[in-house]
C-alpha cells in the first residue's frame, strides 16, 4: 500500500552548523554537534535536549554539557561521524520505526560527487540495528529506522520551493517561476548558488567554501585582539545572537565579521556574470549579510524555509506518481 504522501513525508537538512528536519507539525532543530556523557541532575534536564543510545549527547546537550564534542567541518558529510547519529537521533525523533519518504539535500559543488555516498548511507541505516533515543526524561526504544523511498536535491533548491510551491505542491508565483532566480544559501561551511531559469537548474550553479564560519573566524581574531580571548567556533553562535561577550557589547565586531563575509560574497554572485531576474537569499545568518548585499528583486528567507521547500517538493513530487 503507498505512503500517504504528506502523513508519511519526512524532511532533513543536514547542516554543518544546524541539522533541521520536520514531519506533519513535528520540527527537529539541534546544532550539528554530539559529545561525551556525563551524569546529569535531574532539574538540569531540558525536555528539548537529545541523547544517542546513552553513548552520547546530542545538539544542545552536547554544547552545553560535553566536556569532549564531536563536530565536523568534512566536506564529504556522508562519511562523517556526526552525520550518523544526528541522522538516526532527528529520523528516530520523528518517525520511530513507522516507515516514512525522505527528502534531504547535498551541497551544489558536492552533489554529483558525493551522491552516491549518500545514498549508500540513507539505504543503509534500515539495516542497522535497533537504537533508542532520549528527549528530556522520556526514552523512545527499539528504533529501526524504515525509509521507503527518498529524493536527494541540491541545498538551496527547498529555498526555492519554498517560494514557488504550495503545501498541496502546486506551483504558485507562476510569474516568478518563469524567470532566471539566484538562490544564495548561505550555510556554516558552504555557499550554495543555484541558479534556476523556468525551474529548470542552471549548469552554472555552484558552491564555494564560504560560509559562516569564515565570519566567525574573523570574529574570533577580532575578539582575541579585543578581549584577548574568544569561544570555540561551534560555541560561537550563543555569543552572536547575543551580542554579548564576556560581558562586552561585541555587536560591532559582529557586524564587522559579516559585512566582510558578505563583500566576498557579493564578488562570488558577480563572478558568474549573469543577470538574474530575482536572488534569493537564505540560511541560518542570511539576515546578517542581506542589508548589504546590493541586489535588485532579492528576498529574504530564514533558517527553516529550505526544509519547508523540500516538504512542497516531496509532496509534488510523490502525489505525482501516486496519480
Amino acid at each position: 500500500m503507498p505512503l500517504n504522501v504528506l502523513e508519511d513525508l519526512c524532511v532533513i537538512d543536514l547542516g554543518f552548523s544546524y541539522t533541521k528536519g520536520k514531519k506533519n507539525k513535528i520540527n527537529f532543530l539541534q546544532p550539528s554537534v554530539a559529545g561525551e556523557p556525563q551524569d546529569m541532575y535531574e532539574q538540569n534536564v531540558k525536555p528539548n535536549y537529545f541523547s544517542y543510545n546513552e553513548e552520547l549527547f546530542i545538539g544542545d546537550l552536547a554544547q552545553k554539557y560535553s566536556d569532549i564534542k564531536y563536530f565536523t567541518l568534512k566536506d564529504n558529510k556522508s562519511e562523517a561521524m556526526t552525520s550518523d547519529v544526528l541522522l538516526k537521533t532527528a529520523l528516530g525523533y520523528l518517525n520511530r520505526s513507522k516507515p516514512f519518504n525522505l527528502v534531504t539535500g547535498l551541497p551544489v559543488l558536492f552533489y554529483f560527487n558525493q551522491l552516491d555516498d549518500m545514498e549508500n548511507l540513507l539505504g543503509s541505516l534500515s539495516d542497522q540495528s535497533t537504537y533508542n533515543i532520549k528527549k528530556g526524561n522520556r526514552i523512545i526504544s527499539d528504533i529501526n529506522i524504515n525509509i521507503d523511498k527518498f529524493k536527494i536535491y541540491p541545498q538551496g533548491y527547498g529555498i526555492a520551493m519554498s517560494h514557488l510551491l504550495d503545501k498541496n505542491g502546486d506551483l504558485i508565483n507562476k510569474h516568478i517561476a518563469k524567470k532566471k532566480i539566484l538562490v544564495i544559501d548561505l550555510g556554516f561551511y558552504t555557499l550554495n548558488l543555484l541558479g534556476m531559469d523556468k525551474l529548470d537548474i542552471m549548469k552554472e550553479s555552484t558552491s564555494v567554501l564560504l560560509g559562516v564560519e569564515k565570519a566567525y573566524k574573523l570574529l574570533r581574531k577580532y575578539l582575541i585582539e579585543n578581549v584577548g580571548k574568544a569561544p570555540s567556533i561551534y560555541e560561537m553562535d550563543q555569543y552572536v545572537k547575543s551580542g554579548i561577550y564576556e560581558g562586552l557589547n561585541i555587536k560591532p565586531l559582529i557586524h564587522r565579521a559579516f559585512r566582510a563575509l558578505a563583500s566576498q560574497i557579493q564578488n562570488e554572485i558577480e563572478s558568474l556574470n549573469i543577470k538574474f531576474d530575482y536572488y534569493f537569499v537564505g540560511g541560518g545568518a542570511a539576515h546578517r549579510v542581506y542589508e548589504m548585499l546590493d541586489l535588485s528583486n532579492k528576498l529574504l528567507f530564514d533558517q527553516l524555509a529550505q526544509i519547508e521547500g523540500y516538504e512542497n517538493a516531496g509532496v509534488r513530487k510523490w502525489r505525482k506518481n501516486q496519480s
